[in-house]
C-alpha cells in the first residue's frame, strides 16, 4: 500500500515508510492528478492536454506515454491502464486528502483532531511551473479543499474553546484568517472568540481591519452576518459585564439593504398515528434529518425543531408557534403503518393564517429504515423550499420595482425565470443586476445571474456565446468567493464550464455543490449533463434519475428529463430516450429542445409517422430550425460523435 501525500509538499510512501523518488514537477503532478481522481479516471486526451498542451498532438502522446511507463517501474501494478483511462489502483493506495475529506464530516472532537493532523498545509504546496490548464485546475481543487480545510479549522477553534484551551483556539482561528484573509466566517471565528475572551476592542478592531481590506481588495462590504455579530459585539448583551468600546461614528460599517429576507420556518415533530417504538424512532430522525437538509438552503432561516402539544398541530398551535418564534411557515406531518408499509403525509403550513399551502403523501416500503429515511428527508426537504420559493416569487409580483429591496428582486427574478422564455430569462438578468446594485455583497444574485447568462448562451441564441460565458465565469467566480460554502455558488460554476466544455472542471464543482446540499436537484442534473458528455453515461442516467427522485416538483424538472433523454440517445437506447423527451414536453414550462430529442430518437427508431410529427411540431415551436441550426447550438458538446448520433436522427425524422 501506497501512502500519497498531498498536503503540504508532495510525497510517496511505501509499505515500510519508505519515502519513494518520484522527481520532476510533471511527474509529480501526474501523479497527484491521479490520486485526486481515483474513482473516475481521466483520459489519456485530458492528461495530454494538462501536461503537455503546449505541444503538437503526437509529441504529446509520445511524452505521455514514456511518463506512464517511468511511473510503471517505479510504481508497479499501482498505475493501471485501460481503453483510453489512466488511473492509480483504488485498492493500493491512500490519499490523505481522501482521508480527510471522509473525517471532515464526522463532528466529534476525536475526528475533528484526526482530520486537522492530516493538514500539512496548502494542497501540493510549492508545485508549479505546469501548463496553464493544470494551473487552473489545481487553483479550483485548493479552492474546494481550502474551503473543508476551513470549515474543519472553525470547529476545532470552537471545540479548543469549549475545553478552556484558549490559546489553541486563538491559534487555530489566526491560521485560518492567515489562509483566507477575504472570507467573512474566518473572520466572524477570529472576532467571536476575541469578544468571549473580554477583548472587545480588539474584536472591534479586527473588524474594522477587515473591512477596509474588503473595500480595497473587492470594493465590497461585510455580509450581514458578521455585521449583525460585530452590533452584538458592540452592544451591551454580548456580555453584560464588559463595558462597550467606544467607537467613533465614521469607523461604524455601513449597513447595506438586508438580504436575508428568506421565509423563517421550522419542522415540527411529526405525530406517529400507532403507538410503536421503532416508528417513533423512525419519525424522530425523519424530522431531524428534514431539518438539516432545509438548512442546507441558505435563503431560508431554519429554526431548530420545536415542540408541539400534541399529535395534532391545531390553528391555536400554529398561530402560537409563529408568534412566539416568529415563524412564517410550518411544517408538520403525520406517519401510520400496516405491516411493511407506511403512509407518511407532510404538510406546509402558514401559522398567520392557519392555512396549508402546500399537503403532499408519501406511501412506502419500509424495507431499509435508513435508506427510506434518507429519501423522504431528501424529497420533502426539496419539495418545501421549492414551494417556498413559489411562493416567494408570487409574494413579490404586486410590488412596484422601485420599491423593490435586493430580497424581492432576487425572488421576482427567479420566478419569471422559471417561466423559461427569452423574455422572461432577460427580465430575470436584470431583477438579479438590480439585486446586486442593491447589496454588492448579495452572493445568491450573483450564481443566478451568471446561471441565466448560461441558459441564455444555450437556449436562447445568445449572439455573443463567448462573451456571455466569460461574463457568467466571472459572476459566479464572485458568487463562490461572497459564499464558499452554498451549494448555489459552485453550481452556478459548475454550469459555466460546462456550457463552455470544461468537464472536469464542471465535474469537480458540481460535486462541491452536492457536498454542500445533497437535496439540490439542479446540481445533480448538471454533474449528470457533464458525466454524459464526458462519456460516462451509466453514472449520468442515475444523476437524472436521482434529481427527479429529489425534487419532483422541481420547476426544472422538464431539463432533468430533457438531459436524461440526451443521455440515453447516446446510449442509442432510442425508445426510452423517446419516452423521457415526451415527459420532459409534458411539463408547462418545457423548452422545445426535448421535442428536438424526441425526433432524433424516433427517428433512429423507425417509427417514421411518429418521427415526421415530431419534426412538424418542432417547426412550429421553432420557425426556421434546420440541423446545421441545432449542430451550432451544441457548440457544448465535445465528443462530435454524440453530435452527429443526435443530428442524424433529426435527418432521418425528416428535419432539413
Amino acid at each position: 500500500m501506497l501512502s500519497i501525500r498531498l498536503f503540504g509538499s508532495f510525497s510517496v510512501v511505501d509499505a515500510e515508510g519508505n519515502t519513494v523518488a518520484l522527481t520532476g514537477a510533471k511527474t509529480q503532478g501526474l501523479v497527484a492528478y491521479l490520486a485526486l481522481n481515483t474513482e473516475m479516471p481521466p483520459s489519456r486526451d485530458r492528461l495530454m492536454a494538462l501536461f503537455w498542451g503546449d505541444r503538437f498532438t503526437e509529441q504529446a502522446r509520445q511524452s505521455l506515454r514514456q511518463a506512464i511507463a517511468k511511473l510503471k517501474r517505479t510504481l508497479g501494478d499501482v498505475i493501471l491502464t485501460e481503453h483510453d483511462r489512466v488511473g492509480l489502483n483504488p485498492a493500493s493506495v491512500s490519499v490523505d486528502v481522501d482521508e480527510f475529506s471522509r473525517l471532515a464530516d464526522d463532528p466529534s472532537v476525536e475526528t475533528t483532531g484526526k482530520a486537522m493532523a492530516l493538514l500539512g498545509g496548502p494542497l501540493l504546496d510549492g508545485l508549479y511551473g505546469q501548463q496553464a490548464e493544470f494551473e487552473d485546475w489545481i487553483a479550483s481543487e485548493r479552492q474546494r479543499l481550502s474551503s473543508l480545510a476551513m470549515k474543519v479549522m472553525e470547529r476545532a477553534a470552537e471545540q479548543a474553546a469549549k475545553a478552556g484551551d484558549q490559546a489553541k483556539a486563538m491559534g487555530i482561528a489566526r491560521e485560518i484568517v492567515a489562509m483566507d484573509p477575504l472570507r467573512d466566517a474566518s473572520q466572524m471565528v477570529l472576532i467571536r472568540l476575541l469578544a468571549q475572551q473580554g477583548e472587545r476592542a480588539a474584536a472591534v478592531q479586527q473588524f474594522n481591519a477587515y473591512e477596509s481590506l474588503l473595500d480595497k481588495e473587492l470594493g465590497v462590504g461585510p455580509g450581514h452576518e458578521l455585521l449583525r455579530l460585530i452590533d452584538e459585539v458592540r452592544g451591551e448583551g454580548f456580555f453584560a459585564n464588559e463595558p462597550t468600546p467606544s467607537v467613533p461614528k465614521e469607523q461604524q460599517p455601513k449597513q447595506p439593504e438586508p438580504t436575508s429576507g428568506g421565509a423563517n420556518v421550522a419542522v415540527v415533530p411529526f405525530a406517529t398515528l400507532r403507538s410503536e417504538d421503532d416508528l417513533e424512532y423512525f419519525v424522530e430522525g425523519l424530522v431531524e434529518d428534514i431539518t438539516i437538509n432545509l438548512s442546507r438552503f441558505s435563503w431560508l432561516d431554519v429554526k431548530a425543531s420545536v415542540e408541539a402539544s400534541g399529535p395534532r398541530l391545531t390553528s391555536a398551535d400554529m398561530a402560537k408557534l409563529g408568534k412566539d418564534l416568529g415563524l412564517d411557515y410550518v411544517v408538520h406531518g403525520s406517519m401510520r403503518s400496516y405491516g411493511d408499509q407506511i403512509r407518511l403525509t407532510v404538510q406546509l403550513a402558514e401559522p398567520k393564517s392557519a392555512r396549508y399551502v402546500w399537503v403532499q403523501r408519501y406511501d412506502r416500503k419500509a424495507s431499509d429504515p435508513f435508506q427510506l429515511q434518507d429519501e423522504l428527508a431528501e424529497t420533502i426537504a426539496a419539495s418545501v423550499e421549492a414551494e417556498l420559493e413559489r411562493i416567494a416569487g408570487r409574494s413579490v409580483r404586486e410590488i412596484l420595482p422601485e420599491e423593490m429591496n435586493a430580497w424581492d428582486c432576487y425572488h421576482r427574478g427567479l420566478a419569471v425565470q422559471y417561466e423559461f422564455s427569452a423574455k422572461t430569462n432577460s427580465e430575470a438578468q436584470r431583477y438579479f443586476r438590480r439585486a446586486i446594485e442593491l447589496d454588492p455583497n448579495f452572493g445568491l444574485a450573483y450564481a443566478r445571474l451568471s446561471y441565466a447568462m448560461v441558459i441564455s448562451a444555450i437556449y436562447f441564441e445568445a449572439e455573443d456565446v463567448t462573451a456571455v460565458l466569460d461574463e457568467a465565469l466571472e459572476l459566479a467566480r464572485v458568487a463562490s468567493r461572497l459564499e464558499p460554502e452554498d451549494a448555489v455558488a459552485r453550481f452556478a460554476l459548475g454550469r459555466v464550464y460546462l456550457a463552455r466544455g470544461e468537464y472536469d472542471r464542471s465535474i469537480t464543482d458540481l460535486k462541491v455543490a452536492i457536498d454542500l446540499n445533497p437535496g439540490m436537484a439542479q446540481a445533480h442534473c448538471g454533474l449528470g449533463d457533464s458525466l454524459a458528455y464526458s462519456g460516462d453515461l451509466d453514472e449520468a442516467m442515475s444523476c437524472f434519475e436521482e434529481a427527479v427522485r429529489i425534487s419532483p416538483a422541481d420547476p426544472y424538472r422538464w431539463a432533468f428529463l430533457s438531459y436524461g433523454a440526451t443521455a440515453l440517445l447516446f446510449q442509442e437506447k432510442f425508445d426510452e430516450a423517446a419516452d423521457w423527451a415526451a415527459q420532459a414536453e409534458a411539463v408547462p414550462n418545457a423548452h422545445y429542445w426535448p421535442l428536438a430529442i424526441r425526433a432524433s430518437a424516433l427517428g433512429h427508431s423507425g417509427r417514421k409517422q411518429e418521427a415526421k410529427q415530431a419534426v412538424a411540431e418542432l417547426k412550429r415551436r421553432r420557425p426556421g430550425i434546420t440541423r446545421d441550426f441545432v449542430r451550432e447550438r451544441l457548440f457544448y458538446l465535445r465528443d462530435e460523435a454524440q453530435v452527429d448520433t443526435y443530428v442524424d436522427g433529426l435527418e432521418k425524422a425528416g428535419l432539413e
